[in-house]
């Protein structure tokens, strides 16, 4: 079963005010959930071409070290999973919507940490689990290739794979959009969805190839149609984007004592307040816990008393 999709028309990028599963809180409220943890599993299968016996969601980890500017390493979705007869490993999943950023220098810096946070004080450097980067971009981070490549290190002389202990996988949804007409694998269905290139036409064809992809969709269209909670994510976000120029504000300029200020201030009360509501909006849709930790920033006993 294949579905022939219409690519002539150019290629349409996310804008600042959609409303899509491309937008990266949206992406993890929809992915992020253990509870939900069968829609990661199909997607991850597909983007790796690989069975996964187990998968668990860990979000509630902290790569909680400072880097330049204040900036604390947060990742949108982070999940360990298990394949058969094989060691645990740790994927990493990236949404970015703008090419502002240096991808390869900041999955570099993602994966070092990761990689190094598996191990335990003392523990020997074999049993570190192996480190997976994905970024779904919606650019073309290389000119040329295919628009899935990953990346591990190699020998330049013979192509000799030294190490497979940390990858990274690129995947361009403009480039698949040009190269791709007919979906036919799973991985060219979870990315023909996530492209939010499809028409109406086209999206119910490919629902009826995808089952798992039906109620992503349904789930997704639950939060988008939610004005209220909409309207409360936004609010995080604008508070955030603001806490993070008032930091590097502060770091820039040397005003150590502002830092300090800035970070001890944290939510204000109005805001605790925007955060809680959108908390009880996503204990209402059954997201789990964890997932609402990371979006809001509440504690989890303040969450458990709503």
């Amino acid at each position: 079963m294949s579905l022939i999709i219409d690519n002539s028309h150019p290629y349409k990028h996310f804008r600042r005010d959609e409303i899509s599963i491309r937008r990266d809180d949206i992406f993890k409220i929809v992915f992020g959930s253990n509870d939900n943890v069968v829609f990661l599993k199909s997607f991850l299968e597909a983007i790796l071409n690989t069975k996964i016996i187990d998968i668990e969601i860990k979000n509630e980890v902290s790569l909680d070290r400072e880097v330049p500017q204040n900036k604390l390493v947060k990742v949108d979705i982070l999940a360990e999973i298990y394949k058969k007869d094989e060691k645990k490993e740790i994927i990493d999943i990236e949404i970015q919507n703008y090419n502002e950023y240096n991808i390869i220098k900041r999955g570099e810096f993602h994966a070092s940490k990761i990689f190094y946070n598996s191990l335990k004080k003392g523990q020997d450097y074999n049993l570190a689990k192996k480190t997976v980067v994905i970024w779904i971009t919606d650019f073309e981070q290389f000119k040329d290739g295919p628009y899935h490549e990953f990346s591990k290190i190699i020998r330049n002389s013979n192509g000799e794979v030294l190490s497979e202990d940390i990858t990274y996988h690129f995947i361009q949804l403009p480039k698949f959009y040009k190269q791709v007409t007919e979906i036919v694998t799973l991985e060219e269905q979870w990315l023909a969805y996530l492209s939010c290139q499809l028409n109406k036409e086209e999206l119910e064809g490919l629902f009826n190839m995808n089952k798992d992809i039906r109620d992503v969709n349904k789930m997704a269209e639950e939060i988008l149609k939610d004005e209220e909670l909409m309207d409360a994510i936004d609010a995080k976000v604008d508070e955030q984007i603001e806490e993070n120029l008032r930091l590097e504000h502060a770091y820039n300029n040397g005003k150590e004592q502002g830092k300090e200020e800035g970070i001890e201030q944290g939510i204000e009360q109005g805001e605790k307040q925007k955060s809680m509501k959108i908390a009880k909006n996503l204990l209402a849709k059954g997201i789990d816990i964890n997932t609402i930790i990371e979006t809001t920033g509440l504690t989890k006993e303040e969450i458990e008393e709503l």
